[in-house]
């Protein structure tokens, strides 16, 4: 009897939508890319970060990890630190002394509601700054910490509240006391300083110039005034400028008798706060009415104290020898203190107004992170929502918006615009945005995972992209109010997107879908490069230096939990483990995932003719003895016609050799095999077909055929009402 073979040399991934191509699937879950032939390989799992302990030690009381990211210092990964949250508190998972360790860096801390997301980090030149939208920004920057003793001291010194709060307070300024010429007075005392310099030049050489006021009267009745203020402003780590304090002023006259001598004003300078390394002292010329500058309080550059620890300064520079005038536009306290979102675009730090001013988005000094300028941040439309995440994609800033998207231009010092890209795509999931090489910005939106490709520069066009129109099942399953749950990752090394979300009512992810990019040169093929992941407790996901994606569990020891329950940060690895368990205080490897790949519906071409499919031939790749089960379904029924197991050995030849089961000097061992797997499938007829192939072992699947005949029976008419 002649019958008809239908091949697909290579499979797909899933697909929900239908009709769907024979070659993709229905479901593809717990799968990877094998980096030879580029077919799926079941080697995916996930094992402790740091594994070798007996128990979760230091993660033993560490509850569900919201928020995971690992700040790279140098290159390379040369000082990598990771940093996570959990119930309340900021951590630093310690590495440099051998054994990992935990610091404490912060408690107290905001915890997200089951719909927000958790704290953002943005890595700059002077550290990682950490939003949640409720606590002040902090910025942290652990290294270098020493050994355990060391690092448990000065562990405090490693995070500092970002940004100003309020300007300095004033300096204090002394009263000058000028005395009478002839007793030659030096010194200080009662709230008041006698500090002369003399104008003359046979007093020391080139004395006349040092000194504030005059130093003679015109007419021994006028006593000229001396009228002077000061102000002082903080310079932190990050180089930038805090306001400018209040001013503090001091005024003196001189009597006849003091002609001759200038004087030297003392100021009481107040320490700045953490992260301060400078101060900058401000200062007026005479504005008093004796003098030419009269009522004229503009500030100039007296001195830069090169640290935070003096706090008494001298002040003896004539007005003609004063630095540069203050800024025109003066410096401000930090504008957002409960700012959600940050980025770094055109060296300018972008930071959200929080909750509290959701259409305003504000921008330092460039290169000056910590400076705000008073006039310094974009209104954007109201009709746009508030923000939902910034994002910087070379050459321009996304907005993410509750009804849009808008983007950033320009720069600092030509001016900042705002546009719009898109007014229907509305992403409420902030930690799913990443760049992806060669692809664009890929975000979970309401209704699917979009790219954004192209720019805006150079005639290129900017334009967003549904990438999971065909798994559109999928994203309706995600607990509606959780978006904001969803967390992502891209791997370079693995050459895939991660995106990890709360489904089926769940409150925390529990289902992963993975876009494997050596699968997208085959989608116009009709090729899915989608996978699902399942069994992957993921709170908050990020990457390592090297590519490595870690993950930082999302139950943890919730409630108390005991040792028999997973805790702390682990790696998604290619070993076929779902993480570990304690067994009599020892750690053993975690069962294997469940890997599977049912096949699309497929109709043959022609959906009313029903077909007797007899064989399905699976094309393997092994080097062991894995067992497969096989089930195969007709038109859209969920129960299989038929379950069985099978061993993924050659069909009409000797077993291939299991190694570790083998002398070797009786095998000898090249490469993996390529095994045909037919399976006969006889179920009387059909109209639709699908089979399914399930395993908990390492198998490569490369494609697979059905064998197939058809008595050009067709599909009986419909039920009458």
């Amino acid at each position: 009897m002649n019958q008809n073979t239908f091949q697909a040399p290579l499979v797909g991934g899933v697909t929900t939508s239908l009709p769907q191509n024979p070659q993709n699937a229905a479901e593809a879950v717990n799968l990877r890319v094998d980096e030879v032939t580029k077919a799926w390989t079941t080697r995916v799992g996930y094992e402790p970060y740091r594994p070798g302990q007996s128990n979760w030690n230091p993660f033993a009381s560490v509850g569900p990890i919201y928020g995971l990211h690992a700040a790279q210092g140098l290159a390379n990964g040369a000082r990598q630190h990771v940093l996570f949250e959990s119930d309340g508190s900021l951590y630093l998972a310690y590495d440099a002394t051998g054994d990992l360790i935990l610091r404490e860096l912060a408690s107290g801390r905001n915890i997200p509601a089951p719909t927000e997301a958790g704290p953002w980090f943005t890595d700059t030149a002077y550290g990682t700054i950490i939003t949640n939208g409720v606590d002040r920004p902090v910025l942290v920057r652990p290294w270098p910490l020493g050994n355990a003793a060391e690092s448990s001291s000065t562990i405090e010194q490693c995070i500092r509240p970002f940004g100003f709060p309020d300007p300095p307070e004033p300096p204090s300024a002394y009263r000058v006391n000028p005395m009478d010429a002839a007793a030659l007075p030096e010194g200080q005392g009662g709230g008041s300083t006698t500090i002369w310099c003399p104008a003359f030049s046979s007093a020391i050489a080139d004395g006349g110039r040092w000194g504030l006021g005059f130093s003679s009267n015109t007419t021994a009745a006028a006593k000229n005034e001396s009228l002077y203020s000061w102000s002082v402003a903080f310079i932190s780590d990050t180089g930038s400028e805090s306001p400018r304090s209040i001013l503090s002023s001091a005024s003196w006259q001189v009597p006849a008798t003091s002609a001759g001598y200038r004087h030297a004003a003392a100021l009481s300078v107040p320490l700045g706060p953490s992260g301060t390394v400078a101060r900058k002292i401000y200062r007026t010329a005479n504005y008093s009415d004796d003098f030419t500058s009269a009522g004229d309080t503009t500030l100039y550059l007296v001195e830069l104290v090169r640290n935070n620890e003096d706090d008494l300064y001298f002040d003896a520079v004539r007005s003609a020898d004063l630095g540069n005038p203050s800024p025109v536009v003066p410096t401000g306290p930090l504008p957002a203190p409960r700012a959600r979102y940050s980025s770094l675009y055109k060296g300018c730090l972008f930071l959200d107004g929080g909750i509290d001013d959701p259409y305003t988005i504000y921008f330092s000094a460039q290169g000056l992170i910590e400076q705000y300028a008073a006039d310094a941040y974009l209104e954007l439309p109201s009709q746009g929502g508030g923000v939902t995440a910034l994002f910087n994609n070379y050459a321009s800033l996304l907005v993410f918006r509750e009804n849009g998207i808008d983007v950033v231009q320009g720069d600092y010092s030509a001016g900042f615009t705002v546009s719009t890209i898109s007014s229907n795509i509305v992403c409420k999931s902030p930690k799913s945005i990443q760049a992806v090489p060669g692809l664009g910005v890929v975000f979970l939106a309401q209704d699917g995972v979009y790219v954004i490709t192209g720019g805006l520069q150079g005639g290129a066009v900017q334009d967003a992209i549904n990438l999971t129109e065909a798994q559109d099942d999928i994203i309706r399953r995600i607990t509606p109010d959780c978006f904001g749950k969803a967390v992502s990752a891209y791997s370079a090394k693995e050459r895939e997107y991660h995106v990890y979300f709360p489904v089926d009512g769940n409150d925390r992810p529990n289902l992963g879908l993975v876009l494997h990019l050596d699968r997208l040169n085959q989608v116009d093929g009709g090729l899915s490069p989608w996978t699902v992941r399942e069994g992957f407790p993921v709170g908050d996901i990020t990457t390592t230096a090297n590519g490595t994606l870690i993950f930082g569990h999302n139950t943890g020891d919730e409630a108390g939990a005991g040792d028999e329950y997973e805790k702390g940060l682990f790696a998604i690895s290619r070993r076929r483990q779902l993480g570990m368990k304690v067994v009599a205080d020892t750690l053993v490897d975690g069962d294997p995932p469940t890997s599977k790949w049912r096949s699309a519906w497929n109709s043959f071409g022609d959906a009313q003719m029903q077909k007797q499919v007899s064989y399905v031939t699976l094309w393997l790749i092994t080097s062991g003895d894995p067992t497969v089960t096989v089930r195969h379904y007709k038109d859209f029924k969920l129960t299989p016609v038929e379950e069985r197991a099978y061993k993924a050995q050659p069909p009409d030849s000797a077993d291939l050799p299991v190694f570790d089961t083998a002398l070797l000097d009786a095998v000898t061992y090249q490469t993996s095999r390529l095994v045909p797997l037919r399976v006969s499938t006889a179920q009387m007829s059909c109209a639709w077909f699908s089979f399914e192939i399930e395993t908990t072992e390492d198998i490569v699947l490369l494609g697979y055929e059905v064998t197939w005949t058809t008595k050009g029976t067709k599909v009986i008419h419909g039920k009458r009402a």
